[in-house]
């Protein structure tokens, strides 16, 4: 999904400060060994500059070892060369992978190291939704980068000052309500845009609907898909009826492969829209806009994350004692709060947030609004057929809206579906 990786990735693409900042050196290792550990990690999205300032940084923090970053591939590409690397035995130390849903497959080849017991600080310190991402039947295949981001609610203030509402929806109960006296068919001009199309961001926008509800998309064990059920239902109604009630309209915004609708509430024809951080770069100057947290469901506030992992891979016993050093070199409040400071996007602790560093860009605009939407979000979950079953979901959200299906009915058949393809890994 371009349009979540965009924030989700941001700290795979933006490292090349790492190496040029005091915020990097903190933690320096013991003295340097007369021949330091050399290992490599692959990155698909390091440029070369941003690979020698990555590597300067770390070894100057661990004077005993030495990385050398390779960029593979684009991030489309990159699992395949991975896999292949692994069959042949070539594999690196090291990998930064943009999609947590490749870890389990990468895990097939036993090759990857869990990472339980081997980071419990940083590993407990992470947003509860984040950690929780990082363990598959119950192994830690990776850990978070910072960098992440999350989707919130975008308002128009002009609208809602001539509608006569003094302050953005806390909830889908309240947003429903706005949205409808926000709204003018007539002249095409509707309270909230619902997104359609072929595309995961649909899934993904929705995702949050159902987890406000008290739903989960899978089963504990990730082995059954656990959305049809009464809060699915009332979550997939929530943005029929929306549609129905000419409250947000029954058609795409979708546009140049982006499907969150950007031109949707840049153009004024929805007052609000949920979306994340990189809408706020593609607004026109002028535009009276405020961001509030994503609406709560009837179990409360939730909304969806996008992060970056790291995970180590078995090469040799000295070289897998040099790749956890990096990834605990990436992971501790400091660097993380570096990260997200020089990616713009946000930490992925409250103990990164609470840096000095971070506190500044608290003044910025909306910066709380993101940060604190975190406490509450939760991440795709990794099984490794969560595309295919993505894809059924978004299939059913538009069957529902298009009043092909009822909610309850195509969520079912959605999850038929799914559960065939959750067996056929298993």
């Amino acid at each position: 999904m371009k349009r979540r990786h965009r924030i989700g990735a941001t700290a795979l693409s933006v490292m090349a400060a790492a190496g040029t900042a005091a915020g990097l050196g903190a933690s320096a290792g013991t003295a340097a060994a007369a021949a330091p550990v050399a290992f490599t990690y692959w990155t698909s999205g390091y440029k070369p500059a941003e690979i020698t300032a990555i590597d300067n940084a770390f070894h100057a923090a661990y004077p005993q070892y030495v990385a050398h970053g390779q960029y593979i591939s684009t991030s489309d590409e990159y699992l395949p060369k991975v896999i292949a690397a692994l069959k042949t035995g070539t594999q690196p130390t090291v990998l930064t992978d943009q999609s947590p849903s490749d870890l389990p497959l990468i895990e097939q080849s036993g090759k990857l190291i869990p990472l339980n017991g081997k980071l419990t600080a940083a590993t407990n310190s992470l947003y509860p939704g984040i950690k929780k991402s990082l363990f598959y039947r119950g192994k830690q295949l990776g850990m978070a980068l910072a960098g992440v981001g999350d989707i919130v609610l975008f308002y128009n203030k002009t609208d809602f000052a001539k509608a006569g509402i003094t302050k953005p929806p806390a909830t889908w109960t309240q947003l429903a309500a706005d949205a409808k006296k926000l709204s003018n068919p007539a002249t095409n001009h509707y309270g909230f845009y619902v997104p359609m199309g072929d595309a995961e961001w649909i899934s993904y926008d929705w995702e949050p609907v159902l987890w406000g509800n008290g739903g989960n998309l899978l089963n504990q064990s990730q082995t059954k898909a656990a959305f049809d059920s009464p809060a699915g239902v009332k979550a997939l109604s929530t943005w029929v009826n929306l549609v129905k009630s000419k409250s947000a309209p029954a058609t795409s915004f979708a546009a140049g492969g982006n499907f969150d609708g950007p031109t949707a509430f840049s153009s004024n024809a929805v007052a609000m829209i949920t979306d994340g951080q990189w809408l706020e770069g593609e607004l026109p100057k002028g535009l009276n806009y405020g961001v509030a947290p994503y609406p709560a469901g009837t179990h409360g506030p939730s909304t969806n994350i996008g992060i970056g992992v790291v995970a180590l891979l078995k090469t040799t016993p000295a070289q897998d004692k040099a790749g956890l050093a990096f990834i605990k070199f990436m992971s501790t409040a400091k660097e993380g709060a570096y990260l997200a400071d020089q990616s713009g996007g946000l930490p992925s602790s409250q103990s990164q947030l609470s840096q000095p560093l971070l506190k500044k860009d608290e003044s910025k605009k909306f910066f709380s609004v993101f940060a604190n939407d975190e406490r509450y979000g939760q991440v795709r979950p990794i099984s490794p057929e969560y595309n295919a079953v993505s894809q059924f979901l978004w299939q059913a959200i538009n069957a529902a809206i298009s009043g092909k299906e009822t909610p309850a009915a195509a969520l079912h058949h959605a999850a038929q579906q799914a559960d065939q393809a959750l067996a056929q890994h298993s």
